[in-house]
């Protein structure tokens, strides 16, 4: 045992002064198991699950009890493509604490993850029956009954779940998605709920930007977008879009500044390379627009579009 732990701990520096510091915390203290629980946390986060599970099953083997040092075992688990262990890793803490509603409900998004969605519901029934008023347990009833395309159920249980905690962003979100696709009006409602419910979540505030676009709100929509860029810098949909919004009003230039803003910051989004091209070829730019298909092409050579697109190009040129 006490070589295994002397290899644990070995002293090599990793890059990371957190990690590091973790190190030497487990080389003075080698039976804390919070201290591997929490290196193996550094490691997931790094997606470095191999040593992750291994400081959690470490973790595991001095504290084995600790209902959290479980989750983050099915979550690396998961993550490392063997659902087998994450499920047996879900399963062996219910069998300590099998009316803990975080560990059911982290056993049924596994099971809906894992598309075992009858078994999900069976799990969220249990949840439900220990607890009526779950809002995250209806939460998941309703994305299982989207999955299985029960519409009106699904819609029910998301319906439930807002009444019960109105700061559920996302189910707000997919209630607006939900009546956007049956062309009802009440779709707005429920997006300006979601920016509501959290007025920081820019996933939020897209998706009323992205509704109004399509339905006469532009001017609206492209403040909206640009609220987005200001806040994150990094959200590519909203250069995307408010370039497509420029775009659709003849402001070429305009929306090349987004596509190219976007092709900087999302050097791996082919839409960003694929709409400069756009904008390239509307403005003259045939060398410069094939350089951004190619680009595209490159990304993401399925997409018809793209090969449309270079192709006709390559053809004029020639």
């Amino acid at each position: 045992m006490a070589c295994k732990n002397e290899t644990s701990v070995k002293s090599t520096s990793s890059g990371d002064p957190e990690l590091d510091a973790l190190t030497a915390s487990i080389a003075n203290d080698p039976k804390n198991a919070s201290l591997y629980y929490q290196r193996g946390q550094k490691y997931y986060d790094k997606a470095t699950y191999d040593k992750a599970i291994l400081d959690v099953t470490h973790a595991l083997s001095i504290d084995s009890l600790n209902p959290d040092y479980y989750h983050l075992l099915s979550d690396a688990y998961l993550d490392y493509y063997n659902s087998k262990e994450a499920l047996a890793a879900m399963r062996k803490v219910l069998s300590l604490y099998p009316e803990r509603i975080p560990s059911l409900l982290k056993l049924a998004e596994l099971k809906f993850i894992l598309e075992d969605y009858d078994g999900s519901i069976l799990t969220i029934n249990e949840i439900v029956r220990l607890d009526p008023q779950n809002a995250e347990g209806f939460f998941m009833l309703g994305m299982n009954f989207k999955a299985l395309n029960d519409k009106e159920r699904a819609l029910n249980s998301f319906q439930t779940a807002v009444e019960m905690n109105s700061n559920l962003t996302d189910a707000w979100i997919i209630l607006g998605e939900m009546y956007e696709e049956k062309k009802d009006p009440k779709a707005l409602k429920y997006y300006e709920s979601a920016v509501l419910s959290n007025p920081n979540s820019m996933e939020a505030i897209h998706a009323k930007a992205f509704y109004l676009q399509n339905h006469g709100g532009v001017n609206q929509a492209k403040d909206l977008y640009r609220k987005i860029i200001i806040t994150d810098k990094n959200y590519s949909d909203a250069y995307l879009n408010l370039g497509l919004l420029y775009m659709s009003e003849d402001s070429i230039d305009k929306a090349f500044e987004q596509f190219n803003i976007l092709a900087g910051v999302n050097p791996t989004n082919y839409m960003g390379f694929y709409m400069r091209g756009v904008a390239n070829e509307k403005k003259g730019n045939k060398q410069a627009a094939l350089k951004d298909y190619q680009s595209a092409y490159n990304l993401n050579s399925q997409d018809k579009k793209v090969q449309d697109a270079l192709f006709a190009l390559k053809n004029q040129i020639n």
